[in-house]
């Protein structure tokens, strides 16, 4: 009996203790310390600022039009002294409101004849929803740096030469920053879960040896 006691108390500690090193383990590779005023705050001192641009269809601009935006472009980025990140990340489009939209306009519609045709474009619209088919490209900048005001300095003039284009720039918030790292930190929940809104500044919590939260 007292073996036993003893195995299941020596079982209990190596799991705390596992679980332990996996959360040091998490928080030791995250680089971020915080997310505040619209910044990245990364563990050697750097502010980070993301800027989200928005997608252009240049296929269907004439030829001067093209190389007029790859031109701009071309001299916003170049204009750079500090280097910068460009990514781009593929999400699954939220067509909940827009399902829940088209239901309540077939409950309202009294024409039989546009009801029914209501109803089969919103099976056609679950179907893709479902499917996991509605998809959007987000593409992203960031600019990094020792200096927060000089950073936001920097990140608006970059984008306002990129709007120069015709792009449709703007500075990520600290909303739009956690929906970010929340994709990269949970890919498999971020295709169909969105993270908590952010309420204000917060602690992170503090884990004790077992594992407890405080």
């Amino acid at each position: 009996m007292l073996k036993k006691l003893l195995k299941d108390k020596t079982s209990k500690a190596e799991k705390a203790k596992i679980e332990d090193q996996k959360k040091k383990s998490v928080q030791e590779w995250l680089p971020v310390i915080d997310i505040t005023e619209n910044f990245v705050k990364l563990k050697d001192g750097r502010y980070v600022s993301v800027l989200k641009v928005r997608p252009l269809n240049i296929g269907l601009k004439s030829d001067n039009e093209k190389k007029r935006i790859i031109h701009s472009v071309f001299e916003a980025i170049n204009g750079l002294k500090e280097s910068i990140q460009i990514f781009s990340m593929g999400r699954p489009v939220d067509l909940d409101p827009y399902i829940h939209s088209l239901q309540t306009k077939s409950r309202e519609e009294i024409n039989i004849t546009k009801k029914r045709l209501i109803q089969e474009y919103l099976k056609y619209v679950a179907s893709i929803a479902t499917g996991g088919e509605a998809m959007e490209r987000r593409f992203y900048v960031m600019l990094s740096g020792k200096e927060k005001n000089e950073m936001k300095a920097k990140a608006h003039e970059l984008a306002t030469n990129l709007e120069k284009s015709g792009l449709k720039v703007e500075m990520c918030t600290d909303q739009d920053i956690i929906d970010l790292l929340f994709c990269f930190s949970h890919p498999s929940q971020a295709a169909f879960e969105r993270p908590p809104a952010f309420t204000g500044p917060y602690l992170p919590p503090t884990y004790f040896s077992g594992g407890d939260r405080l």
